[in-house]
């Protein structure tokens, strides 16, 4: 005879993590097919391209979330759990629609381009105060709040993920502790800007700038970053040795990834807008064509190395 488990009214981690896995297959699955037909949109977008995702998952989360389709998305029909409040009855639309917003907006502006950088600027310390304090709180309520199993989102509108035809349970409270510990993660993200403009005004970092600017006003180019760095590498013949490099990853209006004397001009703005290039042993040129919808993705890549010291004569 089989011993049956009684299940709690509030769902465990997994069953969350579980459904959400399924939910954002689904999506990614649709994303890439709009790819096929809107590709060329999509990478002219670019960053502005996961807007489109978002509203797509804004749509399938908030209406099925919602009392709508009883509170459960397709993922979690699969896993037997659902959205609802603390009465068990499914979530109004409007609930639902706040409820995935907060949750989605910390991960959604994570790792958007910002081109203008007074924009930028300005908004920095919002900015930073949504992604990190948002994103970090999150994580951590869904991992250590296990009383209640509410994240950031669900204390927002009152909402509880639970197993389905189990009755409603009596449930403790939120630990005064982790609270406490979310309001000092909001205060770390909001001075962490404080920093970090003071490395933006460094004379190195403004170098970098300029040399972002002066890819990015090239024709060809949609948007482009800049980093420096160095690497090691050991062999028993020579023993180890350490390379430096000046890189940058430039994103293509156009797919030409493989256009080496398009990769070979880019690296000569590099070096006559950042003379410390001269000092590193190779620029790196990573041509990339493709775009970012949030819930779907779609690159081409390829790497282009120059001697820094030949590029100078080529000015």
């Amino acid at each position: 005879m089989t011993e049956e488990v009684e299940l709690k009214w509030i769902s465990g981690f997994w069953r969350r993590i579980g459904a959400l896995f399924i939910d954002t297959l689904i999506l990614g699955v649709a994303g890439l097919a709009l790819g096929l037909f809107l590709e060329s949109l999509f990478v002219q977008m670019g960053g502005w391209g996961r807007l489109v995702g978002f509203s797509i998952a804004l749509i399938y989360f908030g209406v099925m979330n919602s009392s709508i389709s009883g509170g459960q998305t397709i993922g979690k029909k699969t896993l037997k759990i659902r959205v609802v409040d603390s009465n068990n009855s499914p979530i109004n639309l409007g609930k639902s629609i706040l409820r995935y917003f907060i949750l989605a907006i910390p991960f959604s502006l994570n790792g958007a381009q910002f081109s203008n950088e007074a924009m930028l600027s300005l908004l920095m310390y919002p900015l930073s105060l949504i992604i990190f304090g948002g994103l970090f709180s999150i994580l951590y309520l869904y991992i250590f709040n296990r009383i209640t199993r509410q994240s950031l989102h669900d204390l927002a509108v009152g909402s509880y993920v639970v197993n389905t035809n189990v009755e409603k349970q009596a449930t403790g409270k939120v630990w005064n502790v982790h609270l406490i510990i979310v309001a000092l993660l909001f205060l770390a993200a909001a001075v962490v800007p404080a920093f970090t403009s003071q490395l933006a005004q460094s004379e190195q970092f403004k170098g970098m700038l300029s040399v972002q600017s002066a890819l990015s006003n090239d024709q060809s180019v949609a948007y482009a970053t800049i980093s420096t760095g160095s690497s090691t590498f050991s062999s028993t013949n020579e023993g180890a040795k350490t390379t430096t490099y000046v890189s940058s990853q430039v994103f293509l209006k156009t797919n030409n990834v493989s256009d080496a004397e398009l990769a070979r001009r880019l690296a000569i703005i590099v070096v006559a807008n950042y003379p410390e290039a001269l000092q590193k042993d190779t620029v790196h040129i990573n041509l990339t064509y493709g775009y970012d919808i949030g819930i779907a993705s779609s690159w081409s890549n390829h790497a282009h190395n120059f001697n820094p010291l030949e590029l100078q004569s080529a000015e």
